[in-house]
């Protein structure tokens, strides 16, 4: 009779909940495309080492011996994923580059490096695993130390990241409450991690009973912090609010206080939610909003700039992609051509309405029907 342990209960719990939330992001929850798939990609390698670590720590591996060291070559994507995760959080309109697929070198290598193992029979990978279980724990020294190592190397990466992109260049602060408190939550508990294991390198790896066990623990409650954050703060997914830094500047003078500012974001708000989509009409402007909101072009420009991170445009075509999508996805989109969307979404051509569509999804109109 199989029996758990509390440890493999505490990874098999997270794993569920991880395989969740993956879930929900492709099917229920709305965001940018590029956090979507890096935080999947993120999650799905987690799971995979939680949960071949289990079978690896617990000796279950040898009921699956053809699954032995396929743990390893993940681990050095673990690293690069995070890595992408918070990039693609903070930094606008990212796109993927092949250079990128560098970071894929280690773990490529490490599969090279286990070629004959995997390729090896049956007996022979259980005769493997009964060597290291001898020994305690499946851990092979080298690869271990390089692996941790590697390791804090993109941590470190993406804490850099996370200072020079947002904290110290180009993110209000104010706006982006949640999302820095989530990846500052997100530091410390993968710092929490880290430290005991790169204090056991030091200890010659005698700290704990089995290290391997002790770094899937830890790993398992990372996953279960980013799964419940996200049930919690599902507007994680849609990254920070960049706002430019000139325009900081620009309003650094202004003499308009929070509270005028707050009137006016809320009769914005009012006019520009309201049932007749004020925003599908092309030749709509500022000043004219402005006077229907009794200020002025500039104080609105401020509070849009201020409270949104976008300037009057962007924020107007962010409700006409809205509709475009709509229309995209409804009966009728068989009936209407590219044009007919833009159009009816408030566009005068297609070409900016292409150019908005892209800057708001990541996608272009006919990618977004193909991925829903």
């Amino acid at each position: 009779m199989l029996t758990f342990t509390l440890s493999e209960l505490f990874g098999a719990t997270s794993s569920f909940l991880g395989l969740l939330i993956i879930v929900l992001i492709l099917t229920k929850r709305k965001g940018k495309s590029a956090i979507k798939i890096s935080l999947v990609c993120y999650l799905l390698i987690l799971i995979l080492m939680i949960s071949l670590g289990i079978l690896n720590y617990s000796g279950k591996i040898k009921m699956f011996p053809h699954l032995v060291r396929i743990d390893s070559p993940i681990h050095y994507l673990f690293g690069p994923a995070g890595l992408f995760y918070i990039y693609t959080s903070i930094k606008p309109n990212f796109r993927f580059r092949y250079i990128y697929l560098l970071f894929l070198i280690p773990a490529v290598f490490n599969i090279f490096q286990f070629m004959p193992l995997y390729l090896s029979s049956a007996t022979d990978k259980l005769n493997y695993i009964n060597g290291f279980s001898m020994q305690g724990s499946m851990i092979m020294k080298g690869q271990y130390i390089f692996k941790e190592f590697y390791g804090w190397a993109f941590f470190i990466a993406q804490c850099f990241l996370f200072y020079k992109f947002i904290v110290k260049n180009k993110m209000d602060k104010k706006p982006n409450i949640v999302l820095i408190r989530w990846f500052t939550v997100f530091f410390i508990i993968q710092l929490i991690a880290r430290l005991p294991l790169l204090f056991d390198h030091f200890n010659n790896l005698k700290t704990f009973a089995d290290p391997y066990q002790f770094s899937m623990n830890m790993a398992s409650l990372l996953l279960l912090s980013i799964s419940t954050a996200l049930l919690l703060f599902p507007k994680l997914l849609e990254g920070a609010i960049l706002i430019d830094i000139p325009n900081i500047e620009k309003y650094r003078n202004s003499n308009l206080t929070e509270v005028n500012k707050e009137i006016i974001l809320e009769k914005w708000k009012l006019f520009i939610e309201d049932s007749s989509k004020p925003y599908l009409n092309p030749k709509i402007c500022i000043s004219e909003i402005a006077d229907n909101l009794n200020t002025n072009p500039q104080r609105l420009s401020q509070v849009i700039n201020e409270k949104t991170g976008m300037n009057f445009n962007d924020a107007i075509n962010a409700f006409r992609i809205e509709e475009a999508k709509r229309l995209l996805v409804s009966d009728s989109y068989s009936k209407l051509t590219i044009d007919a969307i833009a159009h009816k979404s408030g566009f005068n051509s297609k070409s900016p309405f292409y150019t908005a569509f892209k800057k708001n999804t990541g996608l272009t109109p006919k990618q977004f029907i193909a991925s829903i």
